[in-house]
């Protein structure tokens, strides 16, 4: 009984976090904002350093900002820093490990990495979401492989 309610809770867990962070969702970023909202522009211009730059801070400021690290580590994927970036993908996910989106962008980062096994499982974890970003991550896959 007590491993059946373990399962529920977790699969609650996974079911309420597992929504993706949409940018278009959120109100668009404050050019006077948190170095997140400035970070979160820096992205929206394709400038990774300086994003990355505002989201390290963004992290020292709040160092539980999950969000903060997924966007860290977007910004350095783009920037060509992939340990780096996985780095502040994993901190992300000892933060929040139901943050689809983030175990997608992981995922990809691992790709490029090379690590076809790290991507797999990230890939997995989607599936087990239920997240539709699981075949996004698939397509990544399977292209690096093809």
């Amino acid at each position: 009984m007590r491993a059946a309610a373990f399962v529920l809770v977790l699969s609650l867990v996974f079911a309420t976090s597992a929504l993706a962070y949409d940018p278009a969702a959120l109100p668009k970023p404050d050019p006077n904002g948190s170095a997140f909202e400035r970070g979160r522009i820096q992205i929206h211009e394709g400038r990774w350093v300086r994003a990355a730059r505002l989201f390290r801070q963004a992290t020292a400021e709040d160092a539980g900002n999950y969000k903060a690290y997924t966007l860290l580590g977007y910004s350095l994927r783009h920037a060509g820093r992939l340990s780096e970036a996985i780095a502040a993908y994993n901190r992300a996910v000892e933060i929040n490990p139901g943050y689809a989106e983030l175990r997608e962008y992981r995922g990809k980062a691992f790709v490029l990495a090379g690590n076809i096994t790290a991507a797999m499982s990230d890939y997995r974890t989607l599936v087990r979401m239920g997240s539709p970003l699981a075949e996004d991550l698939k397509e990544a896959i399977d292209r690096s492989i093809n």
